[in-house]
């Protein structure tokens, strides 16, 4: 058993905070802002880009990645974006495995969600697998004021992964940041080199959120992504101080809203027979005693429709991918999307 007893200690506090919905938000529907993260398992284009590793996702790939199967993607992603949270689609959306902005643009003009104005903030990375992150948001709520693409400080000289996207700005008049990542995955068979690679990511995004405590204890910041990790592990706890703990006087900390899901065994996405919560939203302390805007207790939410899903068989209830292999299904994406909401 990997839990202590100081986490079992905090069970019923986080109840109260936690993706379990024991309690429902308090405020009115129309009050409540949604935030969200989506991993959307390699959307590639279908068009050759010889600087990303992209061969497979042609139509002539091993793949055979078609028009067809790249717009039926689009469109099974954006009618699951549109419905998250309060149906109309999330206020502020993180993505990961986008291989470029122009994904993004057909991902936005396709309906239902060309009709709801979203914005763009993306860099191109040098991950080898050509991927990014990126933020989608409706200017009609979040004003940006500031991003940038942060770069992990990897020991290994000749190792690039993806950034660590923040993004500054104003949400409903109040200042608030967002991070948005996606930590390096198994792409070594050293387990060393993974966890070394995954504590850089963490080091790089501490120290980020350190100076900013610095200058603002109360700073209203929001941390979402894979992780490639489940919520319990050193990495996250210990060193990005990331915990299940909500109780505000460990202001330092990260409030992870999806501990609980983990500790539940539930997951955002499946391997190897089991549940992972690798997609985790967290939020610092002043979401939960400061002023103004507040994340709502009870609202950390696995968005996981029927259509997202094996509705029968071995892997009944879990993601459906777009393939297994070199297999096509026809899914949506290996992970379930995440929200958390706030309130002003």
């Amino acid at each position: 058993m990997r839990y202590g007893i100081k986490t079992f200690f905090t069970l019923f506090i986080l109840i109260a905070f936690s993706g379990c919905k024991v309690l429902s938000p308090s405020s009115k529907k129309e009050e409540l802002l949604t935030l969200a993260f989506y991993n959307l398992e390699n959307l590639y284009d279908i068009r050759s880009d010889s600087a990303n590793k992209d061969n497979r996702y042609l139509p002539e790939g091993t793949l055979g990645w078609t028009e067809d199967r790249y717009k039926a993607k689009l469109k099974s992603l954006a009618t699951t974006i549109a419905n998250m949270g309060d149906k109309d689609g999330p206020e502020l959306l993180g993505l990961s495995e986008i291989e470029n902005k122009r994904v993004l643009e057909d991902l936005l003009s396709t309906f239902p969600l060309k009709d709801k104005k979203y914005a763009i903030i993306h860099y191109d990375s040098q991950d080898e697998s050509g991927l990014d992150v990126a933020l989608l948001y409706k200017p009609k709520h979040f004003s940006p004021t500031f991003h940038a693409s942060l770069p992990v400080g990897f020991a290994e000289a000749n190792f690039q992964s993806r950034g660590i996207l923040q993004v500054k700005g104003l949400l409903r008049g109040e200042p608030i940041t967002v991070y948005v990542t996606h930590w390096p995955d198994a792409a070594t068979p050293s387990t060393r080199l993974r966890e070394s690679r995954k504590r850089a990511a963490a080091v790089t995004l501490r120290q980020e959120i350190n100076e900013q405590q610095k200058i603002d204890k109360n700073a209203k910041i929001i941390v979402m992504g894979n992780f490639t990790e489940d919520p319990s592990s050193t990495i996250l706890e210990q060193t990005l101080l990331a915990t299940g703990r909500p109780d505000p006087n460990y202001n330092q900390e990260l409030f992870n809203a999806f501990y609980m899901y983990h500790v539940q065994n539930r997951g955002s996405s499946f391997y190897r027979g089991k549940f992972q919560m690798h997609d985790q939203i967290m939020v610092s302390k002043s979401w939960i005693a400061g002023e103004g805007l507040h994340f709502v207790r009870g609202s950390a939410t696995i968005h996981d429709p029927v259509s997202l899903k094996h509705t029968f068989g071995k892997y009944k209830n879990t993601p459906r991918r777009t393939y297994a292999g070199t297999t096509y299904q026809g899914g949506t994406s290996d992970h379930f999307p995440i929200y958390i909401k706030v309130k002003p």
